[in-house]
């Protein structure tokens, strides 16, 4: 299990270094991953896009599934990633964000991370403590993220007040034959969607998601693409 990241310290995190390669220890036993509505023409043509649904509240937040199972990353391969888009929650590791009070984030970094080092890499501070250029711009991609998030959570709660959410379990049938069933997930209701009043569509236009709606219809074919990467045992 990795370590939990701690937020980024100048004095304590002064001699940490960042080797620039991704490292797929992120990967690992990881069957979902983030999303926002922004990366689903990108997503979609790779993986089922999905719905994740806060237990209390109506939040939607949408993930890309990379497994039939739960700890399972089919995209995993001799410790190797073979897939072709990586969502962008997962491509800043080490570092990530954490919710420090309702309204701020602080940036973290799991120093345990293998692209983390004390002698080689990108410093992350300067001798007089100030953040390096390189830091600089791990902070630009994460404020541009958080614009990003905040839009698509926004427009996902549009989407869900026009009630167009509905639970869904990715159901598919495997090479053996035998019918699986993965819960807890929704979906974007398409008779719902069509039947939409010409001012609601309207809406959603203005919203600038309806290509993101429909590259997540599309993304639901894409579950073929999870079986064919069974491993040869699951296949049987």
């Amino acid at each position: 299990m990795l370590a939990q990241p701690v937020a980024l310290n100048q004095d304590q995190h002064k001699d940490l270094k960042v080797v620039q390669k991704f490292s797929n220890e992120i990967l690992h036993e990881r069957h979902i991953a983030p999303l926002m509505l922004q990366e689903f023409t990108a997503a979609a043509p790779h993986f089922p896009i999905f719905f994740l649904k806060a237990p209390e509240a109506e939040v939607y937040s949408p993930v890309a599934v990379l497994g039939l199972k739960d700890g399972q990353n089919l995209f995993m391969k001799d410790g190797e990633w073979e897939g072709q888009y990586l969502p962008a929650g997962i491509r800043a590791y080490p570092f990530t964000l954490a919710q420090a009070s309702e309204e701020q984030l602080v940036l973290c970094i799991n120093e345990q991370a293998d692209n983390v080092s004390t002698t080689e890499g990108q410093a992350l501070f300067n001798a007089d403590g100030k953040p390096t250029e390189f830091l600089e711009g791990v902070n630009s991609f994460f404020k541009d993220y958080i614009d990003a998030n905040g839009i698509s959570r926004n427009i996902m709660s549009q989407l869900a007040e026009m009630g167009l959410f509905r639970a869904d379990g990715l159901q598919y049938r495997d090479l053996a034959g035998n019918e699986r069933r993965l819960n807890g997930f929704y979906v974007i209701d398409r008779e719902k969607f069509e039947k939409l009043t010409d001012e609601q569509f309207l809406a959603v236009r203005k919203f600038g998601v309806l290509p993101a709606i429909y590259a997540h219809f599309m993304s639901l074919d894409r579950i073929g693409t999870l079986i064919a990467r069974l491993p040869v045992e699951a296949k049987a």
